[in-house]
C-alpha cells in the first residue's frame, strides 16, 4: 500500500506540485526583479538619484517577495512532512501493542526503512 503512493507522487501530489509550482515561481520572480533592477538603472525617465532609490525599492521588493513565496513552498512541505511523521508513528504504535515485543526485541521497528519519499526539491531536479 506505501509504495502505490510513492510511485504516484506520494499522498498529496496537489500539493507536492503546489511547492515545486512556488520555488519555480521564486525564480521568476528574481528573474524579473533583476529586469526591474537593470530598467530602473539604465532606463527609468527620471535623474540618477531617482534610479538609485527605484533600483533600491526593486531590489527590497524582489527580495521580500521572493521569501514569502519560498516560505510558503516550505510551509507545504513541512504539513506533508508532519502528516507523513504522524501516520508513520501511528502505524508503528499500532503494530507495537502494548510494548512488551518492543521491549523484548522481538518488534524491532525501523522508521528510516520505511521513509522513501522524495522531497519536492529532488523530484524536482530530477524532473518528476
Amino acid at each position: 500500500m506505501h509504495r502505490a503512493h510513492v510511485k504516484s507522487g506520494g499522498r498529496y501530489p496537489v500539493l507536492r506540485a503546489l511547492g515545486i509550482l512556488s520555488m519555480v515561481g521564486a525564480l521568476g520572480i528574481v528573474l524579473l526583479g533583476l529586469y526591474a533592477i537593470g530598467w530602473s538603472l539604465f532606463a527609468a525617465p527620471a535623474s540618477m538619484y531617482e534610479r538609485i532609490a527605484l533600483a533600491g525599492g526593486a531590489l527590497v521588493g524582489t527580495f521580500v517577495s521572493t521569501v514569502v513565496v519560498l516560505a510558503f513552498a516550505e510551509l507545504i512541505k513541512l504539513m506533508i512532512d508532519v502528516e507523513h511523521n504522524t501516520r508513520l508513528t501511528s502505524m508503528g504504535s499500532a503494530t507495537a501493542g502494548n510494548g512488551a515485543a518492543a521491549m523484548a526485541g522481538d518488534a524491532h521497528i525501523n522508521r528510516m526503512a520505511m521513509i522513501e519519499e522524495e522531497s519536492a526539491e529532488a523530484a524536482l531536479l530530477r524532473g518528476h
